[in-house]
């Protein structure tokens, strides 16, 4: 067996491998994840139109992920598991994907499954594998411009160097049409891919055409991304943000880039945890100093209530209720004096990677030691993976500073790199294969994520049993506050857009001071001003306001995988003010 043919036979295992776990947690529910339900309504009316339509909240242009999605919904009818199920099919490309990025570093067979798994079986990935978010759409254009950029290099003629790189560019520029951050693979990745092969002839100067030509068909996107009525294309720009920036910078700024960073490592931790063993080779007094630094580290967390939300894994289910420390909605899964346990535990890991790389290590691992040292594939990896992160980070920081929402499934474009650069790290420096604790934390790990991802589904499908009894009733759909996914879809499907404040085309769009629904005090709707359409009578929720009443419909009980096991959606009903 070739060694292309054990690579191509490890991704498939990898694919195989992440397919099983994703539907081991059965994400099938009628129900938007997150912001999906915006993007879910472009590729409904683009599958029935031909046009690509925004409803007054989705930042990202969509692009070929709409196209993709209308596909989808015009071989199979639309449903919000139809558009999931197109998700899943990038989401295995994007698994595979990276195994041959990981294989074509240099990391051994062993170690590339291994990262693969890591990605893969992610709390990040895996949920977002399971929606019609743009996270994992952005990451697989992303992996391809890096795969290309690697063809590239890899080529010996100039002509299949010159047609990778412009592979490369193309799938960068597409692929931003979906998540405009993409667009940095060719606009940053590329070029520096270029850079490493400047001394063969020609490559210079067809970089440079196409360096030009990507940079052409990004500005004639944001012009036309623009002018589309209800986009928001309009409200934030890379210039505006940049004029923000210069007359002002907010000091928390850095603090939300500090956090997303934390994330980062907490979700690289399996790979990362490989330097755990390297601690009986660290004297006493070293030790004594990283659990006191840990300590310290630990206590300002306490101190300032820090560990919400980077260390939620994630965000998205925070939102949901499926794991929750910042609100009481579920309670916490795990108690938060754990959660500092395991922030100890990363900033001691962390620790010992710095001591140990300070000197060499006395001894290997295992019996066959460290790799010998590749210069060229650790120039590769910073010309590669340096540039596009940090212009990431800096987009990042733009609107951190801007008061933009950062979130933590922001970090899975740069997830691959750091996953990528550890690897390569303790192959080079300490042994060749992965200890078995890293393996024992990525089980405990990808354990969570399919928990956790079943919890979220099981949820709303019982919040859906819920909703369609009153539906059944006779209680129309502008009557039921069923949670923010549920009221955004409602006031898409009777108004077609949500009322956003900040869309300013057309003029006029955003209807100020609209009355609110009559609801006593405390009863109110979540999302009134930009759900205007919903007037409730019932609430289905995880748990009852102290203004609500009881309904006469029953609650409706599901199972959960993750403590508490037992869980239900009430019904209840809002008290309206007698006018």
């Amino acid at each position: 067996m070739t060694e292309q043919t054990h690579a191509t036979r490890n991704g498939l295992f990898c694919a195989l491998i992440f397919a099983a776990c994703y539907w081991l947690t059965w994400p099938i529910a009628e129900m938007g994840f997150l912001d999906d339900f915006s993007y879910a309504k472009s590729a409904q009316v683009l599958a029935r139109t031909g046009h690509l339509t925004y409803n007054a909240f989705a930042f990202p242009m969509l692009g070929w992920q709409a196209a993709w999605g209308a596909l989808f919904i015009r071989l199979f009818g639309f449903s919000f598991s139809i558009l999931k199920l197109a998700t899943f099919f990038i989401a295995l490309l994007t698994v595979f994907l990276f195994h041959s990025v990981l294989v074509r570093f240099g990391i051994t067979a062993r170690n590339a499954i291994f990262g693969t798994l890591t990605l893969g079986l992610s709390p990040l990935f895996l949920p977002l594998a399971a929606s019609f978010m743009t996270d994992v759409y952005g990451l697989f254009a992303v992996l391809l411009c890096l795969y290309c950029c690697q063809r590239a290099m890899a080529s010996q003629g100039t002509a299949s160097t010159i047609a990778w790189l412009g592979l490369a560019a193309a799938s960068g520029v597409v692929g931003g049409t979906g998540r405009q951050v993409v667009w940095l693979g060719a606009l940053l990745m590329m070029p520096s891919a270029a850079w490493l092969l400047r001394n063969r002839r020609g490559v210079l100067l067809a970089s440079f055409v196409l360096l030009s030509a990507s940079l052409g068909c990004v500005l004639i996107c944001i012009k036309w991304w623009a002018r589309q009525p209800y986009s928001m294309g309009d409200t934030y720009s890379v210039s505006m943000l940049l004029k923000e920036a210069i007359h002002h910078i907010r000091p928390a700024a850095a603090k939300d880039l500090l956090g997303l960073a934390l994330c980062l490592i907490a979700l690289v931790y399996p790979v990362l945890a490989a330097w755990l063993p390297q601690m009986r080779k660290l004297s006493r007094r070293t030790l004594v100093l990283i659990v006191g630094l840990a300590l310290v580290w630990t206590e300002i967390q306490w101190l300032l209530k820090w560990l919400p939300p980077w260390f939620v894994f994630l965000h998205e289910f925070a939102d949901t209720g499926s794991v929750n420390i910042a609100t009481d909605v579920q309670g916490p899964l795990l108690p938060f004096k754990a959660w500092l346990a395991l922030s100890m535990l990363i900033a001691v890991t962390a620790m010992v990677l710095v001591f140990t790389l300070r000197g060499k290590p006395r001894d290997p691992v295992d019996n066959q030691g460290p790799a010998t040292p590749s210069p060229t594939i650790w120039r590769e990896l910073f010309w590669l993976c340096i540039p596009i992160s940090l212009g990431y980070f800096g987009l990042l920081f733009l609107d951190a500073n801007a008061n933009l929402n950062i979130v933590d499934r922001y970090v899975l474009i740069v997830m691959p790199f750091a996953i990528i650069c550890l690897l390569h790290l303790y192959q080079q420096s300490i042994a060749t294969d992965l200890p078995r604790i890293s393996s024992a934390i990525l089980v405990v790990y990808a354990i969570f994520a399919i928990a956790g991802t079943h919890d979220w589904f099981a949820s709303q499908r019982a919040r859906m049993a819920a909703i369609d009894e009153l539906r059944a009733a006779g209680v129309p759909s502008t009557g039921i506050a069923g949670g923010f996914q549920y009221d955004a879809w409602t006031q898409l499907e009777v108004v077609g857009h949500l009322n956003n404040r900040l869309i300013t085309n057309p003029p006029g769009a955003y209807q100020a001071n609209l009355e609110t629904p009559p609801v006593a005090k405390g009863c109110e709707v979540a999302f009134p001003a930009i759900t205007p359409a919903i007037r409730p009578h019932f609430a289905v929720d995880f748990a009852r306001k102290p203004c609500m009443l009881p309904s006469k419909y029953p609650p409706v009980s599901f199972f959960a995988w993750l403590p508490p096991f037992q869980r239900m959606i009430e019904v209840n009903e809002i008290p309206w003010i007698k006018q």
